[in-house]
């Protein structure tokens, strides 16, 4: 049996077992997922584990992104782009750090009819998931980007990697009155994800323009607390299942060489989310 592992923590309540068991069932394949609850001070010991031979590679999320890239042998393109990874596979006896994160959102956002190009983007985070997001809509033409986050030293670093790729765009940090004229907010911080669901990444008392999205890459619950905000703007609002299920699907792709079954992955998410029929 092969096996694949998602690094994380806290990851108690992902849904991506649920998906990726699906998808290997469907396919015919002996592979388990299985989540290894991992906290900083056991990455490198979680990254060796990823050796064994039974191992085929991992998916990562919060807080590793970033910190795993240190333990790897090397890293695809989009990776390398962003500096954040959040799927591992073997290549040739090596452990390699992919990004299909960025893909995932953008595709995510494609079947919700949004079109980022020439939009005012304000984002919270500046984490790895945060590099993802911004880097895609950055690609696509986004007019600029305000950075909304608690580590002005994390955002600025966030700021100069996508100078560096993009040095026409529009960068802002923390400018307070930014949320009230964005066409595109997003949520790119585990605030408001289960249990914590009274969260929301919104200062009190601010707004957001009627007509503007509002994008959350929450998927538990699959409404927070910042997207009702954000519908009561009269914002269009958008949940984090679909960028979930097509990260996961180029991640399975990535890993098995197959090409995922994307519906059955999406039946998946939805029932374990209690959602089956929906979205």
């Amino acid at each position: 049996m092969k096996r694949v592992f998602l690094l994380g923590y806290p990851i108690t309540y992902s849904l991506s077992p649920a998906m990726h068991n699906a998808a290997f069932q469907a396919m015919g394949l002996d592979w388990r997922y299985a989540l290894l609850s991992v906290t900083a001070g056991d990455l490198a010991g979680a990254v060796a584990r990823l050796r064994w031979a039974d191992c085929a590679g991992a998916n990562v999320t919060t807080p590793h992104k970033e910190a795993i890239i240190a333990f790897l042998d090397d890293l695809g393109d989009m990776a390398r782009k962003t500096g954040a990874v959040n799927t591992v596979l073997k290549r040739d006896g090596k452990l390699v750090g992919e990004n299909t994160d960025v893909a995932g959102f953008m595709q995510a956002l494609h079947d919700a009819g949004i079109s980022p190009h020439d939009a005012r983007i304000v984002l919270f985070g500046a984490g790895g998931a945060a590099r993802a997001v911004s880097f895609g809509l950055a690609e696509a033409g986004v007019s600029g980007i305000v950075i909304l986050n608690r580590s002005p030293a994390r955002a600025r670093q966030l700021a100069a990697m996508l100078q560096g790729h993009f040095p026409r765009l529009s960068l802002a940090i923390n400018t307070s009155d930014a949320l009230k004229d964005a066409d595109i907010i997003v949520n790119a911080t585990p605030v408001g994800m289960w249990p914590n669901v009274a969260e929301s990444p919104m200062p009190p008392g601010s707004v957001c323009r009627r007509g503007a999205i509002a994008i959350d890459l929450v998927y538990y619950p699959g409404e927070t607390r910042f997207l009702r905000e954000a519908a009561r703007c009269g914002a269009q609002t958008l949940g984090g299942l679909s960028m979930l299920v097509y990260q996961g699907a180029l991640a399975f792709a990535l890993w098995t060489g197959y090409a995922p079954p994307v519906q059955v992955m999406f039946q998946a998410a939805r029932r374990a989310l209690g959602e089956e029929g929906g979205g």
